[in-house]
């Protein structure tokens, strides 16, 4: 945030409707937030929660909550109200910002509220609170680069949500593979449908403002906002799930875009159907995959070949000693990548015990053509055991720290 501010003081950072803030406004906004945080009694470690769509407030908050040493609790918009109180009295929140239509999910919870009204103007409670603070750079030190920067809860489909703690490494590591991958550059104009309480927005709200990139935001997901935007603004990038797609690519506005637009896209992979409409848009697919709050990308996949041809044979996972990387070639006869992972806890998940964790069973993801794959040891652990990863060769020099990436293990039952 600092470096693009001095860099580009001048450039449009964000643009919400007719709201746009340059980066040095963007700066002033969280120094702001941070300083009045910590004058509201915040103090470091305490939870700050926000239960907010994608509007400027939560990209705020990625950035100076951590300056004001608390953690962030990026809250589900989707859960109802008795879930939304037992993550905020379970993650100990001090304080939730939280936008002016959901209020209701908050009600009756013992925490500070603060209503976003999403205006920008005076009179918006958020406004009025930012207007408490001071506008000159406000951080407080980091101590350890593993203290948690942010606490992302699960949607509890296995019992109650469980909380998930981010590192400032593990997101400082994410959020630069992030841009590196998607080619993130100065130019580039991110549209925010990836909603920033899942995973962080997939750390993109660090990995944008890092390359001095702009931010446009979007309350809620409308294909022919989308299309308006893609040409109002001059979009490069969005992410979000082939649901998204099938949705734009079948609207009414859809229409050829002059320049290119790399969409990044996660779980099921896109159907050949799909993936050639996009190409036809010039849109440009880039797969990803990864342990959704774990931090740790496993492979991508651009463009449409090969996908949906991933067939289930191949050779067995090699076993790898602490320190050990081994070459294995992806068999002759298969066009797919043959990868494996063993979940392990990059991240502490803190909430109901639910048992031994399972390992993810082996399986192949598509790949446009065969290639080499290897195993690295991360880190032995008394409950886990070895946790291995098992990375495509070409992604081996990007996530070279990634053994060094250490586990903070749940304490067991």
């Amino acid at each position: 945030m600092r470096r693009s501010a001095f860099v580009y003081p001048d450039k449009v950072a964000v643009v919400h409707g007719e709201r746009r803030y340059s980066y040095r406004e963007f700066h002033e906004r969280v120094n702001r937030l941070a300083s009045a945080l910590a004058g509201a009694g915040v103090e470091a470690g305490d939870r700050v929660a926000f239960l907010c769509p994608n509007i400027p407030a939560p990209l705020e908050a990625h950035f100076a909550v951590p300056a004001a040493g608390a953690v962030l609790v990026a809250v589900n918009t989707r859960l109802a109200a008795g879930e939304v109180a037992y993550i905020l009295e379970h993650a100990g929140a001090r304080i939730v910002f939280c936008d002016h239509e959901l209020v209701e999910l908050v009600e009756g919870c013992d925490v500070e509220v603060v209503r976003v009204d999403d205006t920008g103007a005076p009179g918006d409670p958020y406004e009025d609170f930012l207007a408490t603070g001071s506008p000159q750079p406000f951080e407080r030190p980091l101590i350890d680069e593993e203290q948690t920067i942010s606490i992302n809860y699960t949607s509890g489909t296995t019992g109650r949500p469980k909380g998930v703690m981010y590192t400032y490494r593990g997101a400082y590591l994410n959020a630069l593979m992030e841009a590196l991958q998607s080619n993130l550059r100065p130019e580039s104009v991110q549209l925010w449908v990836v909603p920033m309480f899942h995973c962080n927005g997939w750390c993109f709200p660090w990995a944008v403002t890092a390359m001095g990139a702009r931010h446009v935001c979007l309350r809620r997901v409308d294909p022919a906002a989308m299309w308006d935007l893609f040409d109002a603004e001059g979009i490069t990038h969005y992410n979000g799930a082939p649901t998204v797609r099938v949705g734009l690519v079948n609207h009414p506005a859809a229409h050829r875009l002059e320049r290119e637009v790399t969409v990044t896209t996660g779980g099921a992979p896109p159907s050949p159907t799909l993936l050639a409409r996009m190409a036809a848009l010039n849109l440009r697919p880039v797969h990803v995959y990864g342990v959704d709050r774990d931090l740790r990308p496993l492979h991508r996949l651009r463009g449409p070949a090969g996908l949906g041809r991933a067939r289930r044979r191949g050779a067995r996972a090699p076993a790898g000693a602490p320190g050990q990387v081994r070459a294995l070639p992806a068999p002759r006869r298969s066009r797919s990548l043959q990868a494996w992972a063993v979940l392990g806890p990059c991240a502490l998940l803190a909430g109901e015990p639910t048992g031994p964790p399972r390992a993810r069973r082996p399986g192949p993801t598509p790949s446009p053509r065969p290639r080499t794959v290897v195993t690295a040891s991360v880190q032995p652990t008394s409950w886990w055991g070895l946790m291995p990863a098992i990375l495509p060769l070409t992604t081996c020099a990007a996530m070279q720290h990634v053994g060094e990436h250490r586990a903070h293990p749940a304490p067991l039952p």
